[in-house]
């Protein structure tokens, strides 16, 4: 028997489903932080690092057949914020109209804000080149700002986003896979095509955790919005 359209109504999902943080302890964002700011730091002072970031590369220059090479484009593309965000806008819009509040556009417009100024503003501050455009070395003052990996931190901010807007409509393991597998491709794509250091991947990496952890933390579902009529009106 099919269910009624009202008791399809009645299952369907009103607001957000809370994404799971585990573990749930404030030292993990703590590590994170820490984690980010020892790699920046042997960056510049402990040239073995640098030494890794080459045979990286030079490993991954040397096995690059163009099939790989395509299909690693294709991965990286997930990390593009061009690409992602605009579908994490539509999803927000759709459940915007459909549990009449603004709280998912809300969500998305601060995590991209948030994402965007932190990578950029660090980007603009460590000033390092990438594998074959620049110097390796933090500070050089040149053009390119390559640490750390927007696309790896996209990756992660932009599909937990995603992941945590469609909660109520996936099964939890398909959450996880939405939520984890790509920012995965794009951190091993970003790498192999050598348009990033290795080390730049990992510092958009633990930016990207931090601030996904930060994200989910905030409760979106019952924080107050101001002014106060849209509090009045149910939004």
């Amino acid at each position: 028997m099919q269910p009624s359209a009202a008791a399809s109504r009645a299952r369907a999902p009103r607001g957000f489903v809370p994404l799971r943080i585990s573990p749930s302890g404030w030292w993990v964002e703590g590590l994170l932080f820490g984690g980010f700011v020892a790699l920046t730091a042997a960056l510049v002072w402990w040239p073995p690092l640098l030494d890794l970031d080459r045979a990286v590369r030079d490993w991954c220059d040397a096995h690059r057949p163009s099939w790989a090479h395509t299909i690693a484009v294709g991965a990286d593309r997930l990390g593009q914020r061009a690409l992602v965000l605009p579908v994490a806008l539509v999803v927000a819009v759709v459940l915007a109209v459909r549990w009449r509040t603004v709280r998912p556009v809300l969500l998305v417009v601060v995590a991209a804000t948030v994402n965007s100024v932190v990578i950029e503003v660090l980007k603009q501050w460590t000033s390092r080149g990438a594998p074959h455009h620049g110097s390796i070395r933090m500070f050089s003052g040149d053009p390119a700002v390559e640490y750390p990996s927007g696309h790896v931190s996209n990756s992660l901010v932009y599909f937990a986003v995603l992941a945590f807007l469609l909660a109520g409509f996936l099964r939890p393991a398909l959450r996880e896979v939405l939520r984890w597998v790509p920012s995965v491709l794009v951190f091993v794509a970003t790498v192999y095509l050598a348009w990033h250091w290795l080390t730049d991947s990992i510092g958009g990496y633990l930016l990207g955790l931090l601030l996904v952890r930060l994200l989910i933390r905030v409760p979106w579902g019952t924080m107050p919005l101001n002014p106060a009529r849209l509090r009045k009106n149910g939004l």
